[in-house]
Protein backbone atom coordinates (compact mmCIF):
# COMPACT_ATOMS: atom_id res chain seq x y z
CA UNK A 1 0.00 0.00 0.00
CA UNK A 2 1.60 3.35 -0.78
CA UNK A 3 2.05 6.25 1.47
CA UNK A 4 -0.90 8.05 0.33
CA UNK A 5 -3.19 5.66 0.92
CA UNK A 6 -1.51 4.42 4.28
CA UNK A 7 -2.29 7.83 5.43
CA UNK A 8 -5.88 8.18 4.15
CA UNK A 9 -6.65 5.21 5.46
CA UNK A 10 -5.55 6.36 9.22
CA UNK A 11 -7.28 9.33 8.66
CA UNK A 12 -10.55 7.65 7.98
CA UNK A 13 -9.68 5.34 11.31
CA UNK A 14 -9.22 8.10 13.07
CA UNK A 15 -12.18 9.78 12.81
CA UNK A 16 -14.38 6.23 12.24
CA UNK A 17 -13.44 5.17 16.14
CA UNK A 18 -14.11 8.58 17.27
CA UNK A 19 -17.57 7.94 15.92
CA UNK A 20 -17.19 10.89 13.09
CA UNK A 21 -18.90 10.42 9.91
CA UNK A 22 -17.09 9.56 6.91
CA UNK A 23 -18.23 13.28 5.36
CA UNK A 24 -16.96 15.32 8.49
CA UNK A 25 -13.17 14.96 7.60
CA UNK A 26 -10.94 18.13 7.51
CA UNK A 27 -9.85 21.42 9.21
CA UNK A 28 -6.83 23.18 9.84
CA UNK A 29 -4.06 21.65 12.35
CA UNK A 30 -3.56 24.78 13.98
CA UNK A 31 -5.04 25.01 17.62
CA UNK A 32 -5.21 28.64 17.44
CA UNK A 33 -6.82 28.57 13.87
CA UNK A 34 -8.78 31.87 13.38
CA UNK A 35 -12.30 32.19 11.55
CA UNK A 36 -12.15 32.72 7.64
CA UNK A 37 -12.20 36.79 7.94
CA UNK A 38 -13.48 37.17 4.80
CA UNK A 39 -16.71 36.25 5.02
CA UNK A 40 -17.15 38.16 8.19
CA UNK A 41 -16.44 41.49 10.37
CA UNK A 42 -13.38 40.76 12.08
CA UNK A 43 -14.38 43.20 15.18
CA UNK A 44 -14.36 41.01 18.39
CA UNK A 45 -12.29 38.19 16.59
CA UNK A 46 -9.72 36.54 18.95
CA UNK A 47 -6.40 37.06 16.57
CA UNK A 48 -4.20 35.41 18.95
CA UNK A 49 -2.91 32.14 18.98
CA UNK A 50 -4.42 31.46 22.06
CA UNK A 51 -6.36 27.59 22.28
CA UNK A 52 -9.70 28.76 21.81
CA UNK A 53 -10.89 24.93 20.56
CA UNK A 54 -14.38 24.56 20.71
CA UNK A 55 -15.15 26.03 24.18
CA UNK A 56 -18.34 27.96 23.83
CA UNK A 57 -19.48 26.31 20.22
CA UNK A 58 -19.18 22.57 21.15
CA UNK A 59 -22.23 21.14 21.83
CA UNK A 60 -23.04 19.00 24.89
CA UNK A 61 -23.78 16.08 22.75
CA UNK A 62 -23.00 15.14 19.49
CA UNK A 63 -20.42 17.15 16.79
CA UNK A 64 -19.70 20.48 15.50
CA UNK A 65 -18.08 19.99 12.22
CA UNK A 66 -16.96 22.92 10.15
CA UNK A 67 -15.51 23.41 6.70
CA UNK A 68 -13.54 26.01 4.78
CA UNK A 69 -12.19 25.73 1.36
CA UNK A 70 -9.79 28.50 -0.43
CA UNK A 71 -8.27 27.71 -3.79
CA UNK A 72 -6.59 30.35 -5.54
CA UNK A 73 -5.75 29.89 -9.74
CA UNK A 74 -2.98 32.42 -10.20
CA UNK A 75 -1.57 33.23 -13.55
CA UNK A 76 2.47 34.08 -11.95
CA UNK A 77 5.00 36.09 -13.88
CA UNK A 78 8.22 36.87 -12.30
CA UNK A 79 10.46 39.03 -14.37
CA UNK A 80 14.51 39.09 -14.81
CA UNK A 81 16.88 36.77 -15.67
CA UNK A 82 16.62 34.78 -13.06
CA UNK A 83 12.23 34.88 -12.99
CA UNK A 84 9.87 32.82 -15.05
CA UNK A 85 6.17 32.15 -15.57
CA UNK A 86 3.47 29.66 -14.15
CA UNK A 87 -0.29 29.14 -14.07
CA UNK A 88 -0.85 27.19 -10.97
CA UNK A 89 -3.68 26.46 -8.24
CA UNK A 90 -2.98 26.62 -4.42
CA UNK A 91 -5.18 26.64 -1.37
CA UNK A 92 -6.58 24.82 1.30
CA UNK A 93 -9.60 22.54 2.16
CA UNK A 94 -10.28 21.99 6.21
CA UNK A 95 -12.46 20.14 8.47
CA UNK A 96 -12.57 19.95 12.25
CA UNK A 97 -14.57 18.01 14.36
CA UNK A 98 -15.29 18.84 17.95
CA UNK A 99 -17.29 17.49 20.58
CA UNK A 100 -17.83 17.50 24.21
CA UNK A 101 -16.10 14.10 25.92
CA UNK A 102 -17.37 15.84 29.63
CA UNK A 103 -18.83 19.00 31.01
CA UNK A 104 -14.76 19.82 31.07
CA UNK A 105 -13.24 18.11 28.06
CA UNK A 106 -13.64 18.23 24.76
CA UNK A 107 -11.62 16.50 21.72
CA UNK A 108 -10.89 18.46 18.32
CA UNK A 109 -10.03 16.39 15.50
CA UNK A 110 -8.75 18.35 12.30
CA UNK A 111 -7.50 17.60 8.68
CA UNK A 112 -6.27 19.54 6.22
CA UNK A 113 -5.47 19.11 2.37
CA UNK A 114 -3.94 21.04 -0.25
CA UNK A 115 -3.68 20.98 -4.22
CA UNK A 116 -0.05 22.51 -4.09
CA UNK A 117 1.17 18.65 -4.43
CA UNK A 118 -0.33 18.66 -8.19
CA UNK A 119 1.67 21.72 -9.44
CA UNK A 120 4.71 20.24 -9.60
CA UNK A 121 7.66 19.66 -7.62
CA UNK A 122 9.24 22.67 -8.95
CA UNK A 123 6.77 24.60 -6.83
CA UNK A 124 5.95 28.01 -8.75
CA UNK A 125 8.54 30.87 -9.69
CA UNK A 126 8.68 33.16 -6.63
CA UNK A 127 11.90 35.78 -6.72
CA UNK A 128 14.33 36.01 -3.51
CA UNK A 129 13.00 33.02 -2.22
CA UNK A 130 14.63 29.76 -0.86
CA UNK A 131 13.91 26.97 1.20
CA UNK A 132 13.44 22.72 0.73
CA UNK A 133 13.74 20.88 -2.50
CA UNK A 134 12.59 20.06 -5.45
CA UNK A 135 14.50 16.62 -6.08
CA UNK A 136 16.44 15.72 -2.93
CA UNK A 137 19.86 17.07 -4.90
CA UNK A 138 19.52 21.04 -5.42
CA UNK A 139 17.69 24.06 -3.26
CA UNK A 140 14.80 25.49 -4.62
CA UNK A 141 15.99 28.87 -5.43
CA UNK A 142 13.90 31.78 -6.68
CA UNK A 143 11.13 29.44 -6.35
CA UNK A 144 8.25 28.13 -3.71
CA UNK A 145 7.72 24.83 -2.87
CA UNK A 146 4.47 22.80 -2.89
CA UNK A 147 3.12 22.12 0.33
CA UNK A 148 2.35 18.68 0.71
CA UNK A 149 -1.23 17.11 -0.11
CA UNK A 150 -1.23 16.32 3.87
CA UNK A 151 -0.82 19.56 5.49
CA UNK A 152 -2.66 18.59 9.04
CA UNK A 153 -3.60 15.89 10.23
CA UNK A 154 -4.06 15.94 14.21
CA UNK A 155 -5.86 15.35 17.50
CA UNK A 156 -6.09 17.66 20.57
CA UNK A 157 -7.65 17.46 23.97
CA UNK A 158 -8.85 20.67 25.95
CA UNK A 159 -9.57 20.32 29.34
CA UNK A 160 -10.79 23.36 31.50
CA UNK A 161 -9.91 23.50 35.01
CA UNK A 162 -11.81 26.80 35.53
CA UNK A 163 -13.50 29.94 33.93
CA UNK A 164 -10.32 31.00 32.35
CA UNK A 165 -7.44 28.12 32.88
CA UNK A 166 -7.17 25.43 30.82
CA UNK A 167 -4.99 23.25 29.46
CA UNK A 168 -4.47 20.89 26.14
CA UNK A 169 -2.71 18.13 24.40
CA UNK A 170 -2.23 18.13 20.34
CA UNK A 171 -0.87 15.13 18.69
CA UNK A 172 -0.24 15.57 14.78
CA UNK A 173 1.40 13.67 11.46
CA UNK A 174 1.26 16.44 10.21
CA UNK A 175 0.68 19.32 12.39
CA UNK A 176 1.80 22.89 13.44
CA UNK A 177 5.19 22.76 15.31
CA UNK A 178 4.78 25.72 18.75
CA UNK A 179 6.97 28.13 16.55
CA UNK A 180 6.22 31.80 15.14
CA UNK A 181 2.86 33.34 14.29
CA UNK A 182 0.14 31.63 12.74
CA UNK A 183 1.31 30.45 9.20
CA UNK A 184 0.77 32.87 6.51
CA UNK A 185 -2.17 31.13 5.25
CA UNK A 186 -4.00 31.35 8.51
CA UNK A 187 -3.32 34.89 9.48
CA UNK A 188 -5.70 37.53 8.79
CA UNK A 189 -2.98 40.15 7.57
CA UNK A 190 -1.81 37.48 4.84
CA UNK A 191 -4.08 34.83 3.99
CA UNK A 192 -5.69 36.35 1.11
CA UNK A 193 -2.06 36.93 -0.74
CA UNK A 194 -1.61 34.55 -3.86
CA UNK A 195 2.00 34.07 -3.15
CA UNK A 196 3.69 33.46 0.11
CA UNK A 197 6.18 35.05 1.81
CA UNK A 198 9.92 34.88 1.29
CA UNK A 199 10.04 35.07 5.03
CA UNK A 200 8.15 31.76 5.35
CA UNK A 201 10.94 29.55 6.28
CA UNK A 202 12.28 32.13 9.35
CA UNK A 203 9.01 32.27 10.87
CA UNK A 204 6.12 29.76 10.04
CA UNK A 205 7.60 26.76 7.62
CA UNK A 206 6.89 24.67 10.84
CA UNK A 207 3.37 24.47 10.08
CA UNK A 208 3.64 20.88 8.36
CA UNK A 209 5.55 19.27 10.86
CA UNK A 210 5.89 15.40 10.33
CA UNK A 211 5.48 14.46 13.64
CA UNK A 212 4.58 16.34 16.63
CA UNK A 213 3.57 16.24 19.92
CA UNK A 214 1.74 20.27 22.12
CA UNK A 215 1.24 20.79 25.42
CA UNK A 216 -0.12 23.71 26.64
CA UNK A 217 -1.20 26.28 29.51
CA UNK A 218 -3.44 28.93 29.19
CA UNK A 219 -4.59 31.28 32.05
CA UNK A 220 -6.20 34.58 31.45
CA UNK A 221 -4.15 36.65 28.73
CA UNK A 222 -1.64 34.40 28.81
CA UNK A 223 -0.77 30.79 27.52
CA UNK A 224 2.38 28.92 27.28
CA UNK A 225 3.16 25.77 24.80
CA UNK A 226 5.99 23.14 24.67
CA UNK A 227 6.12 21.19 21.71
CA UNK A 228 8.68 17.96 20.70
CA UNK A 229 8.60 17.75 17.19
CA UNK A 230 10.21 16.58 14.09
CA UNK A 231 12.81 18.97 12.67
CA UNK A 232 13.74 17.58 9.17
CA UNK A 233 11.44 19.69 6.86
CA UNK A 234 9.31 17.84 4.39
CA UNK A 235 10.95 15.90 1.56
CA UNK A 236 10.81 16.36 -2.19
CA UNK A 237 7.59 13.40 -2.27
CA UNK A 238 4.50 15.91 -1.41
CA UNK A 239 1.93 12.60 -1.37
CA UNK A 240 3.34 10.96 1.72
CA UNK A 241 3.75 10.95 5.49
CA UNK A 242 7.58 11.38 5.95
CA UNK A 243 8.98 9.55 8.87
CA UNK A 244 8.16 11.19 12.51
CA UNK A 245 11.01 11.55 14.73
CA UNK A 246 10.45 13.98 17.22
CA UNK A 247 14.03 15.00 18.25
CA UNK A 248 13.65 18.42 18.40
CA UNK A 249 11.89 21.24 21.01
CA UNK A 250 9.73 24.56 20.65
CA UNK A 251 8.44 26.94 23.60
CA UNK A 252 6.01 29.80 22.27
CA UNK A 253 4.70 32.27 24.96
CA UNK A 254 1.59 33.98 23.91
CA UNK A 255 -0.25 36.91 24.81
CA UNK A 256 -3.99 38.26 24.20
CA UNK A 257 -3.54 41.87 25.28
CA UNK A 258 -6.88 42.60 24.00
CA UNK A 259 -9.41 40.80 21.96
CA UNK A 260 -7.74 42.79 18.55
CA UNK A 261 -4.15 42.73 19.47
CA UNK A 262 -1.76 39.51 20.46
CA UNK A 263 1.97 39.04 20.75
CA UNK A 264 4.25 35.81 21.03
CA UNK A 265 7.69 34.77 21.91
CA UNK A 266 9.27 31.48 20.90
CA UNK A 267 12.58 29.89 20.37
CA UNK A 268 13.44 26.25 19.02
CA UNK A 269 15.92 23.98 18.80
CA UNK A 270 15.53 22.48 15.65
CA UNK A 271 17.55 18.96 14.78
CA UNK A 272 19.18 18.69 11.09
CA UNK A 273 15.87 20.59 9.56
CA UNK A 274 17.57 20.46 5.74
CA UNK A 275 17.54 17.30 3.66
CA UNK A 276 20.34 18.56 1.82
CA UNK A 277 22.55 19.41 5.01
CA UNK A 278 21.76 16.60 7.35
CA UNK A 279 24.75 17.47 10.11
CA UNK A 280 23.52 21.42 10.56
CA UNK A 281 20.83 21.73 13.32
CA UNK A 282 19.64 25.34 13.92
CA UNK A 283 18.58 27.40 17.16
CA UNK A 284 15.57 29.68 15.97
CA UNK A 285 13.74 32.80 17.39
CA UNK A 286 10.70 34.90 16.69
CA UNK A 287 8.99 38.10 17.80
CA UNK A 288 5.59 38.92 16.72
CA UNK A 289 2.32 41.42 17.09
CA UNK A 290 -0.50 41.18 15.49
CA UNK A 291 -3.62 42.97 14.69
CA UNK A 292 -7.16 42.46 13.61
CA UNK A 293 -9.75 45.42 13.79
CA UNK A 294 -12.67 45.58 12.12
CA UNK A 295 -11.26 47.00 8.61
CA UNK A 296 -7.46 45.94 9.30
CA UNK A 297 -5.11 43.63 10.02
CA UNK A 298 -1.36 43.91 10.73
CA UNK A 299 1.14 41.38 11.82
CA UNK A 300 4.82 42.81 12.58
CA UNK A 301 7.55 40.08 13.34
CA UNK A 302 11.24 39.46 13.74
CA UNK A 303 12.82 35.93 13.06
CA UNK A 304 16.31 34.85 13.38
CA UNK A 305 17.90 31.43 12.38
CA UNK A 306 21.13 30.57 13.89
CA UNK A 307 23.65 27.28 13.01
CA UNK A 308 24.22 25.59 16.35
CA UNK A 309 28.43 25.42 15.82
CA UNK A 310 28.48 29.28 15.48
CA UNK A 311 29.72 28.99 11.62
CA UNK A 312 28.14 31.63 9.96
CA UNK A 313 26.48 35.37 11.06
CA UNK A 314 22.63 34.46 12.24
CA UNK A 315 20.42 35.10 9.34
CA UNK A 316 17.64 37.52 10.49
CA UNK A 317 13.99 38.45 8.66
CA UNK A 318 11.45 41.15 9.60
CA UNK A 319 8.19 41.01 7.95
CA UNK A 320 5.00 44.17 7.93
CA UNK A 321 2.08 42.73 6.42
CA UNK A 322 -1.53 44.09 6.34
CA UNK A 323 -5.00 43.70 4.67
CA UNK A 324 -7.31 46.72 4.47
CA UNK A 325 -10.98 45.95 4.01
CA UNK A 326 -12.76 48.45 2.77
CA UNK A 327 -15.98 47.78 2.76
CA UNK A 328 -17.75 43.70 1.46
CA UNK A 329 -16.28 44.10 -1.82
CA UNK A 330 -13.04 46.03 -1.66
CA UNK A 331 -9.70 44.96 0.13
CA UNK A 332 -6.36 46.17 -0.35
CA UNK A 333 -3.09 44.33 0.07
CA UNK A 334 0.10 45.25 1.60
CA UNK A 335 3.39 43.32 2.80
CA UNK A 336 7.18 44.16 2.98
CA UNK A 337 9.64 41.99 3.67
CA UNK A 338 13.56 42.09 4.23
CA UNK A 339 15.70 39.01 4.78
CA UNK A 340 19.80 38.44 5.07
CA UNK A 341 19.75 35.30 2.70
CA UNK A 342 22.71 32.91 2.80
CA UNK A 343 21.00 30.61 -0.01
CA UNK A 344 20.58 32.78 -2.74
CA UNK A 345 23.72 32.78 -3.92
CA UNK A 346 27.18 32.23 -2.17
CA UNK A 347 27.68 34.69 0.49
CA UNK A 348 25.15 36.33 2.19
CA UNK A 349 22.84 39.03 1.41
CA UNK A 350 20.25 41.26 2.48
CA UNK A 351 17.14 41.40 0.24
CA UNK A 352 13.52 42.89 0.06
CA UNK A 353 10.39 42.63 -1.25
CA UNK A 354 7.31 45.31 -1.39
CA UNK A 355 4.02 43.91 -2.53
CA UNK A 356 0.81 46.04 -3.06
CA UNK A 357 -2.34 44.36 -4.71
CA UNK A 358 -6.53 44.47 -4.42
CA UNK A 359 -9.02 42.13 -4.48
CA UNK A 360 -12.85 42.81 -5.91
CA UNK A 361 -15.01 39.80 -4.22
CA UNK A 362 -17.95 38.78 -5.61
CA UNK A 363 -20.35 36.95 -3.49
CA UNK A 364 -22.71 33.69 -5.31
CA UNK A 365 -24.09 33.03 -2.68
CA UNK A 366 -24.41 32.62 1.13
CA UNK A 367 -21.52 29.73 1.13
CA UNK A 368 -19.40 30.90 -2.05
CA UNK A 369 -17.44 33.99 -2.71
CA UNK A 370 -15.43 34.65 -5.98
CA UNK A 371 -12.46 37.25 -5.61
CA UNK A 372 -10.50 38.78 -8.71
CA UNK A 373 -7.31 39.92 -7.41
CA UNK A 374 -3.59 41.01 -8.70
CA UNK A 375 -0.49 42.29 -6.93
CA UNK A 376 2.83 43.79 -8.11
CA UNK A 377 5.93 42.73 -6.46
CA UNK A 378 8.90 45.17 -6.00
CA UNK A 379 12.37 43.16 -5.05
CA UNK A 380 15.05 44.98 -3.94
CA UNK A 381 18.73 43.80 -4.50
CA UNK A 382 22.17 44.87 -3.58
CA UNK A 383 24.98 45.73 -6.38
CA UNK A 384 26.32 42.45 -6.19
CA UNK A 385 23.34 40.96 -6.97
CA UNK A 386 21.61 43.21 -10.31
CA UNK A 387 24.19 41.41 -12.49
CA UNK A 388 22.31 37.46 -12.00
CA UNK A 389 18.49 39.54 -11.14
CA UNK A 390 18.74 42.60 -13.12
CA UNK A 391 18.27 46.29 -12.11
CA UNK A 392 14.42 45.84 -11.51
CA UNK A 393 13.27 42.35 -10.65
CA UNK A 394 9.58 42.78 -10.30
CA UNK A 395 6.80 40.68 -10.61
CA UNK A 396 2.53 40.80 -11.11
CA UNK A 397 0.45 38.06 -10.17
CA UNK A 398 -3.18 37.79 -11.01
CA UNK A 399 -5.30 35.81 -9.82
CA UNK A 400 -8.93 33.98 -9.03
CA UNK A 401 -10.04 33.72 -5.15
CA UNK A 402 -12.77 30.29 -4.54
CA UNK A 403 -14.18 30.35 -1.10
CA UNK A 404 -16.78 27.89 -0.18
CA UNK A 405 -17.85 28.07 3.40
CA UNK A 406 -21.01 25.95 3.71
CA UNK A 407 -21.46 26.77 7.63
CA UNK A 408 -21.51 30.32 6.97
CA UNK A 409 -20.31 31.89 9.54
CA UNK A 410 -18.02 28.77 10.57
CA UNK A 411 -20.20 28.38 14.17
CA UNK A 412 -20.68 24.85 12.88
CA UNK A 413 -23.39 22.09 12.25
CA UNK A 414 -24.50 19.83 14.48
CA UNK A 415 -24.51 16.21 13.70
Amino acid sequence: MSHAKTATALTAALFTLAGVPAFAQNHDTHANQAPDTSEMDMSGMDMSQMDHSPMNMTPKSGWTVMHHTVLNFVADNQEGPRGGSKSFVAGMTMIMASRALNDRTDLDLDLMLSPDAFMGKGGYPLLLQTGETADGVHHLVDAQHPHDLFMAMTAKVTRRFSDNAKGFVLVGWPGDAGFGPQAFMHRPSGENFPLAPITHHWFDSGHITMGVVTAGMSRGPLQVEVSQFTGREPDQYRFNLDRPRLDSTAVRLIWALNDRLSAQASWAHQVSPEQLHPQEDINRQSLSLAYAGPHLASTLAWGRKEATDGSEKPSDAWLVENTYRFNDKWMALGRYERVYNTELVDGAYWVAKTEIGAIRTFRINKAVTLGLGVTRQFNTVPEALKPIYGDHPNGTVGFLQLKINPTGSMSGMRM
